[in-house]
């Protein structure tokens, strides 16, 4: 685990800073405070060094919840773990960068280390007078803020005070939302999707878990602790989660009713916020009963079970795919839909389902069938494909956990290609509010995912889907950069360790340069696919230079070095012999200098390039003219012989003329 790590190899270590005011000690860990993501240390404010503090050392491979953060430092409410203080920190103990969140430090300590443990049970009197009022308080300032906790578990709880009388909420923003809970405290929706998938949610969801906390608090342990993951998911959807989480436990008094109303499966009956406030002011409502699941008149057969609702089957087919395609390949589910199930949205939406699977291709038809199928059979469940399961608004921190190794990018990719999210909202009878930005971006997102150039494709993705995920390049990901202002200094860094290797902008920086510096367009990018290496070196330096002077330091002589080993391919590309070596001559001068658009100029200037090309133009054109006079030779050269016997036989004719005249006009000159 990297929060281990965090915590190694710390002793003697000086105190980290963080910003003006506050020091984590990595020397001084407190294993107590600990989150399953984060190590928690010794803290200290410099302007109250009397306060007592913590702070937490996040893993590095979950992304913290920046948003959330900035809410609760704002709202300071009495039963919310809220943070002081948050930012980047180099960690000693790791020799990378972490992110890292101040927060006070609860006096009683956490109610339970983990779900297994047992504690005394808590007083229904006790619950309702001096635990419960506080908690909702705090929830409803987060719920108005339009923010939810997503970390609401008896062993994220908290005493505020020594004697154990008003409890805190843990903290809720060292990881993705949700990412940490267990099965039992989520909703069964919510416990279908992988951990990562689990999105934001709603307040929904906050109160399910407060609910199921407040059972563990009753009884002092998990009533359900001997069962597994699945088992616990499989016991809510057939019997329903007040049933399936007191496990026949019998319970008198008024917290019957919050329970039942906290717990009750369909989100549209859950208690909100004011429904808890208005019970523990003493004014009670309509007890809530578990809501009735339609049922078929006769089960379906799958994998030797029956199946009498659409949910619990969506959830069977979403575990055997392969046996789910073939059997909807057969005539007998179409069947029990109709005759024995006889929901006609159901019924209408999986025809929607098979419809739309004849429009793919091929490839992957039988998974895309199933993962709508199994959309229409259950609306409110998460998106499920292969092995991916994520909530609409989830598919952003699933795939940064798949990046990071904890699912699989392909997956996610395909169920994005496959149009699947679109799907999800097409079979929703009515959208929540918060989730219309995401119906508005799932096509442009697709866009992107079609488009192979660098600085799209799925690495485009995950940072549109998650605007203060740090760049993922291998280059750079020690060097946690959120904003693209930090790229050219976190490459300067890495560059001076690494000054003989070569340079080249991977995917993720592409993308991430892309997300994150709107300013840059999509021809910023387009070298760095091409076949030539010298123009992926010269699409490099393009690139780099333009983001230096707007979001740079003035000088990177480390990186301008690494670049400069390879832009002797770039300065081959000139004709000119003379041209080539006075370059190269020059070039580690102008590159010492650490001006990434110096050394663009110097090896792309456009006044040269055009003098070169119209020298080597020239030279086309003389060596053309002397080409066509050789030829002229070469065409002559066989008739050589016979134009010198032809030449020979005049010559001769006109020197034995001339003799004979010579001889005759001898003659006559000696007769007379």
């Amino acid at each position: 685990m990297a929060d281990q790590q965090v915590e190694t190899d710390a002793a003697g270590k000086p105190p980290v800073r963080l910003g003006e005011r506050f020091e984590i000690h990595p020397d001084r860990p407190l294993p107590d405070l600990r989150s399953p993501n984060a190590a928690g240390f010794v803290a200290v404010d410099r302007d109250r060094p009397t306060a007592s503090m913590f702070g937490l050392v996040c893993d590095a491979d979950q992304p913290p919840r920046h948003d959330v953060l900035a809410a609760l430092h704002g709202l300071r409410s009495e039963a919310l773990l809220a943070p002081h203080e948050w930012g980047v920190v180099d960690w000693p103990a790791t020799g990378r960068k972490h992110f890292a969140i101040i927060f006070d430090r609860p006096t009683g300590g956490r109610v339970v280390q983990s779900l297994t443990q047992t504690i005394a049970p808590t007083h229904e009197d006790e619950l309702i007078h001096h635990v419960l009022p506080p908690l909702i308080a705090s929830l409803r300032e987060l719920f108005a803020a339009g923010f939810t906790h997503r970390a609401i578990r008896p062993n994220n709880l908290f005493w505020r005070d020594v004697a154990h009388r008003t409890l805190a909420l843990g903290e809720c923003v060292s990881a993705p939302p949700a990412v940490l809970q267990p099965v039992v405290c989520e909703t069964i929706e919510s416990g279908m999707a992988m951990p990562a998938g689990r999105g934001n949610g709603s307040p929904s969801e906050d109160l399910y878990a407060l609910g199921v906390t407040i059972i563990f608090l009753l009884f002092g342990r998990n009533l359900v602790a001997s069962l597994s993951d699945d088992q616990i998911l499989a016991e809510k959807i057939g019997r329903g989660s007040y049933y399936a989480l007191l496990r026949g436990e019998r319970l008198n008094g008024a917290i019957i009713e919050v329970l039942r109303g906290l717990l009750t499966d369909d989100p549209r009956e859950r208690w909100n916020v004011q429904d808890v406030e208005m019970w523990l002011e003493g004014r009670r409502l309509s007890p809530k009963q578990p809501a009735l699941v339609k049922r078929a008149a006769r089960p379906f057969e799958f994998a030797g079970h029956p199946f009498y609702t659409a949910r619990a089957l969506g959830y069977a087919f979403s575990r055997d795919t392969a046996s789910a395609a073939r059997t909807l390949k057969t005539p007998d589910f179409e069947i029990w839909m109709q005759r024995s199930l006889c929901d006609e949205d159901r019924l209408k939406m999986f025809s929607a389902a098979v419809a739309e699977g004849h429009d793919v291709g091929a490839s992957g038809h039988d998974e895309r069938l199933v993962a709508r199928v199994c959309i229409a059979l259950d609306p409110a469940a998460p998106v499920r494909y292969k092995g991916f399961s994520a909530a609409i608004d989830g598919f952003g921190a699933a795939l940064v956990a798949a990046f990071r190794g904890r699912g699989s990018v392909q997956q996610i990719a395909e169920a994005m290609g496959g149009r699947l999210p679109q799907f999800w909202f097409s079979a929703q009878s009515g959208l929540k509010p918060e989730l219309v930005p995401f119906l508005k971006s799932f096509e442009r997102l697709r866009l992107h995912l079609e488009d192979r150039r660098p600085g799209f494709g799925i690495e485009r993705i995950v940072y549109e889907m998650n605007p203060k995920l740090h760049c993922l390049s291998p280059t750079i990901e020690a060097e946690y950069v959120i904003e693209a202002g930090d790229v050219l200094t976190a490459l300067e860094r890495v560059s001076e360790k690494r000054k003989d290797d070569d340079f080249q902008v991977d995917r993720h920086l592409a993308a991430f340069i892309a997300t994150r510096y709107r300013g840059a367009g999509t021809d910023w990018f387009d070298a760095l696919n091409h076949q030539d290496p010298a123009q992926r070196v010269l699409g490099a330096l393009y690139l780099l230079a333009r983001l230096q002077p707007v979001k740079g330091p003035s000088a990177v002589p480390a990186l301008a070095h690494r670049l400069g080993r390879q832009l002797p391919l770039v300065i081959d590309r000139y004709h000119s012999r003379t041209r080539r070596k006075r370059l190269k001559a020059e070039l580690p001068k102008v590159v010492g200098k650490g001006n990434l658009a110096d050394m663009l100029a110097f090896v792309d200037n456009a006044a040269d390039r055009v003098r070169d090309i119209q020298g080597f133009q020239q030279a086309l054109r003389d060596h053309a003219v002397i080409d066509r006079e050789l030829d002229l030779l070469h065409l002559e050269a066989p008739r050589r012989p016979e134009r010198a016997a032809e030449l020979g036989a005049r010559y001769a004719a006109t020197t034995a003329s001339l003799l004979a005249w010579i001889i005759a006009l001898s003659v006559i000159v000696t007769m007379s």
